[in-house]
């Protein structure tokens, strides 16, 4: 992987800034709730970032190191916080961005964007972050399952159960397989 900041490169490196900040920073705030902490998180990884620049070659993914990068610290804040205990999933209140009307959604109601949102709310935590990586950040299967240190299974499975719960609550078959895989589609692009 070619970085190109071996040399002092601070243009490369603002880009990368900019192109990842928001997305970690998202991420790091539903773990810490503190948009401040969220924010100082994510620029300690960067700071890292630029100090270890020699040795960038060596990452073979950087979407997922700095996705992993910021958990592992957010993880690190909360354990000096004393407010987490464990590395355990099911604990972190995820949100998630509002499904919101598109030109390309005009053919999905209001009420059905709403009951989307509410049927999505109340996913489980660990599944709402599978889902959040996956949907909102882009990540592959196999990044999401790196970020969250889970096994690619464990992604899907939580996906299973994101568009089983979604699928019950909009009322649809999802015995049929051409609403579960369509149902599973339209979630992940959106």
């Amino acid at each position: 992987m070619s970085l190109q900041l071996k040399h002092h490169d601070e243009v490369r490196f603002r880009e990368l800034l900019d192109q990842y900040f928001l997305r970690l920073k998202r991420f790091a705030a539903s773990f810490l709730k503190e948009d401040a902490l969220a924010e100082e998180v994510v620029m300690d990884v960067f700071l890292k970032l630029w100090e270890r620049r020699e040795t960038l070659d060596q990452i073979e993914n950087l979407n997922t190191y700095l996705f992993v990068a910021v958990r592992n610290l957010c993880y690190n804040v909360l354990r000096r916080e004393h407010y987490l205990h464990t590395d355990s999933l099911d604990d972190v209140e995820v949100e998630l961005t509002r499904y919101a009307n598109t030109p390309e959604d005009d053919l999905i109601s209001e009420q059905m964007l709403e009951t989307l949102n509410s049927a999505v709310e109340e996913l489980p935590a660990k599944c709402k972050m599978v889902f959040k990586l996956l949907r909102e950040e882009g990540l592959s299967r196999k990044e999401t399952a790196q970020v969250l240190g889970i096994s690619a299974n464990t992604v899907d499975n939580q996906i299973a159960i994101a568009v089983r719960k979604i699928g019950e609550t909009l009322g649809m078959d999802l015995t049929i397989k051409k609403n579960y895989s369509g149902l599973q589609s339209f979630l992940l692009c959106l």
